[in-house]
């Protein structure tokens, strides 16, 4: 937790801020976390009861427990008139909201380098005559095919860890 402060703090967040997002990281888990993304995702309110027939939890007091953990920590509100709960901070760091769909950031990325490696393999397929005569040509169309294959295959592997991942 130190490391985390220490390296907020030189990339200058405040300390407060830092603790708040360790608060968060350490309660998004689980049942909770579940909870919390099916909530952003729902865009409308949602209520104990609802939560409990949608991930088949023993009691709305076990979905009542979750929403209440969410709320004491600032992520969802409360309508105090119905009872239900709405998003008033989403925190994902790992995901954007797309429509009603949770995406993780790093696809974004594998799918630039994907388009990135074919268009090298296409250059380096259909070139292959004029283009490359000359072995430094060669070696620089080869270099770009290689590194866009390798960046395209880590974020793809990022964005699979992220979506397993049971944390933000």
């Amino acid at each position: 937790m130190k490391d985390d402060l220490a390296a907020s703090i030189g990339s200058g967040q405040s300390a407060s801020d830092t603790q708040s997002s360790v608060q968060t990281d350490a309660l998004l888990t689980g049942k909770t976390l579940e909870i919390y993304k099916y909530i952003i995702t729902k865009r409308k309110p949602v209520g104990p009861r609802e939560l409990q027939r949608a991930f088949k939890l023993s009691s709305s007091g076990v979905a009542t427990f979750h929403l209440d953990k969410l709320h004491r920590n600032g992520l969802i509100t409360k309508n105090e008139n119905d009872g239900t709960y709405t998003v008033s901070r989403v925190c994902l760091k790992h995901f954007f909201l797309l429509r009603s769909y949770l995406v993780p950031r790093y696809i974004l990325y594998a799918v630039m380098f994907t388009s990135i490696s074919l268009g090298w393999s296409v250059a380096l397929y259909f070139g292959a005559g004029s283009l490359l005569s000359s072995p430094l040509v060669f070696y620089v169309f080869l270099y770009g095919v290689m590194t866009s294959i390798l960046a395209s295959g880590v974020f793809w592997y990022e964005s699979f860890r992220v979506l397993k991942k049971e944390a933000i």
